[in-house]
């Protein structure tokens, strides 16, 4: 059975279903992951650049692992690994690829979500 499209237990959970809190987090998400991803899907596509390959890709593993959009954290983590080995070009692309469809098919959801949690008040 495939995984949600996107999956927000794990954030409602350590919220303790505080919307201020859950809308912060996916404020700070949505500020920082679609860059964060383009720039790794440059480094990829465009470089043999392993090293930045894995700073980059480590450091889109704790936001994967909090708001759960399918299958990224498992990509973002096998591209960590394969560039630590600095090896596997042909399966990060496919990982990236299968990442950015994934993300971009989720990013209204997070966007309503956000919505939904907006504080009173706030612009």
């Amino acid at each position: 059975m495939e995984a949600p499209l996107l999956d927000l237990s794990y954030l409602q959970e350590i919220s303790g279903n505080d919307s201020t809190y859950i809308y912060e987090v996916l404020n700070l998400f949505l500020d920082t992951v679609p860059k964060s991803l383009d720039i790794l899907e440059q480094l990829i596509m465009e470089t043999d650049d392993y090293d930045a390959i894995q700073r980059r890709a480590h450091s889109l593993k704790s936001s994967s692992s909090v708001i759960k959009v399918r299958d990224m954290f498992d990509n973002v983590a096998r591209i960590d690994i394969l560039a630590r080995g600095k090896s596997g070009k042909d399966e990060m692309k496919t990982r990236i690829n299968t990442t950015l469809i994934n993300f971009r098919e989720a990013l209204p959801l997070i966007r309503t979500e956000k919505k939904k949690h907006k504080p009173a008040g706030s612009k």
